[in-house]
């Protein structure tokens, strides 16, 4: 191949050609088969999606729970399943009412209103109830809502419940957090093999 003239009509030299087309397409292929290898390591498996999530929203529970110890502030968690969002409200001009307004989740920036991670719902799946909560609700507290007093204690005193997530393309995936009447958090795992909760 003769070496190619530049605008000022001078030959450039051999090595500044660049790449023909056949190169490019072998570049391209390699990419490609690196591309197919690679993916599948990097995707998520959907019960450590689900873990994700659960741990993150056990997480937030704890926040909401020190928020409420520490402030002084009644704190109300409403979980939507169909939206698939949990929202913390707190009593920010401490009338002792929680009233789902605009404000009372602006009082919380930290929490504000989650939304679940893609692909987690709201739901048991495939897995029965965690010890000690026989209910087969996706939110087991009453009307969905978690109240925790300025203690840091559900309210009314006692109340006990489950938050189960599931992914949506796996129903064997499946996290469980349970909140205890003490106002303490737990993250569960459903074994589909054996067929219980750790």
């Amino acid at each position: 191949m003769s070496p190619i003239a530049n605008g000022n009509g001078k030959r450039s030299p051999r090595g500044a050609q660049g790449f023909t087309v056949v190169e490019l397409v072998i570049v391209m292929a390699i990419l490609v088969i690196m591309v197919g290898v690679v993916a599948p390591r990097l995707q998520v498996s959907p019960s450590r999606r689900v873990e994700g999530m659960a741990h993150q929203m056990a997480a937030h529970l704890e926040l909401a729970r020190s928020n409420a110890l520490g402030k002084r502030l009644m704190t109300q968690i409403v979980f939507d399943e169909t939206a698939r969002t949990y929202t913390a409200y707190v009593d920010h001009n401490r009338d002792g009412n929680v009233t789902q307004i605009d404000a009372e989740v602006s009082a919380f920036p930290e929490f504000g209103s989650r939304e679940l991670e893609r692909f987690v719902d709201f739901g048991q799946g495939n897995a029965s109830p965690v010890p000690g909560d026989p209910s087969l609700d996706a939110v087991t507290l009453t009307s969905a809502t978690l109240d925790l007093s300025v203690q840091g204690v559900p309210e009314p005193w006692g109340t006990m419940g489950t938050v189960y997530l599931v992914h949506r393309d796996d129903a064997d995936a499946v996290m469980a957090i349970s909140i205890a009447s003490s106002g303490s958090f737990k993250a569960w795992r459903w074994s589909p093999g054996g067929q219980e909760w750790r």
